[in-house]
């Protein structure tokens, strides 16, 4: 998860003071009705389908998410500043986490971010506003895709889907009805505030270079203890190198790292101050 995974999204820092002018800004050229209530998704005032699936965990942005998805992390951002803040640090070029209070005119409440096909779309939560947008618009299955500068795209609904044009597409054949990631098998039920799962084919862009089958990372606001937070990791089949890399941070930071069979699990209380450490030791190559 370095900046080879990231680097779809490293040119849009440039364009990103153009962009946010371009979204906020009124435009008389949208005749479509605006409701009066605030949370329906007709007050973008976009023509066309709007995106409208659930979005309370990884497994719903899987749902919507190419078969051939290798990463993928969704994060509430709204419990606490500190998991975001470290958040940030683990997940460098997001632009949703990087600029989420100047894209829109509402704030960005829950993100995601999915690694394909090597492109990558960020998918953004927010209360639904009036979007005024000035110039072409490119329909694709029934949806309006708002161009974003020079190469990125806009599809607003609940998510509304940020990224290139091709990379929106991919995601929007899956909402259409296309195969969506069915390769991750550790999300289950499970909550949390952050959540990752990666594949190892992945490659070296990969959390810990990819060194396992199959890894999951859940972090939450701890409701047992103050100023913390609690975590759950698991990895399939880790390799050596892995093993002892999470153990060796496992040691440092008080938390459980043990194995079953030929997988593992991290798990414990991490203060605050700590957690910006532990979330790039386990999130960086």
């Amino acid at each position: 998860m370095n900046q080879k995974a990231f680097a779809i999204f490293v040119g849009a820092i440039m364009v990103i003071s153009a962009f946010a002018g371009f979204v906020l800004r009124g435009s008389d050229q949208n005749s479509t009705i605006v409701v009066s209530n605030s949370n329906s998704l007709q007050t973008f005032g976009v023509q066309g389908n709007l995106v409208d699936r659930n979005f309370e965990g990884l497994q719903d942005v899987l749902e919507m998410s190419p078969e051939s998805t290798m990463m993928a992390y969704w994060i509430n951002l709204t419990p606490s500043q500190d998991l975001t803040d470290a958040a940030k640090a683990a997940f460098p070029g997001s632009l949703g986490l990087t600029y989420g209070s100047q894209i829109y005119s509402t704030k960005i409440e829950k993100l995601a971010y999915v690694y394909f096909n090597k492109t990558s779309l960020e998918f953004h939560w927010i209360q639904p506003f009036k979007v005024g947008y000035n110039g072409l618009v490119i329909p694709y299955e029934g949806y309006m895709m708002i161009p974003a500068g020079s190469e990125y795209t806009m599809v607003m609904g609940k998510p509304v889907l940020f990224g290139t044009q091709d990379a929106a597409k991919q995601v929007i054949d899956v909402i259409a009805g296309g195969l969506s990631a069915g390769n991750f098998t550790l999300i289950d039920d499970h909550q949390a505030d952050l959540q990752v799962e990666a594949l190892g084919r992945g490659g070296a862009s990969m959390p810990l270079s990819g060194g396992y089958k199959e890894f999951y990372l859940g972090v939450s606001v701890s409701k047992d203890q103050a100023n913390g937070f609690d975590l759950y990791a698991k990895y399939l089949l880790p390799s050596g190198s892995v093993n002892q890399k999470v153990l060796d941070l496992a040691g440092k930071n008080s938390l459980n790292y043990t194995t079953k069979g030929t997988d593992s699990e991290l798990s414990g209380f991490i203060a605050k101050e700590k957690l910006t450490n532990v979330l790039v030791g386990l999130l960086k190559p």
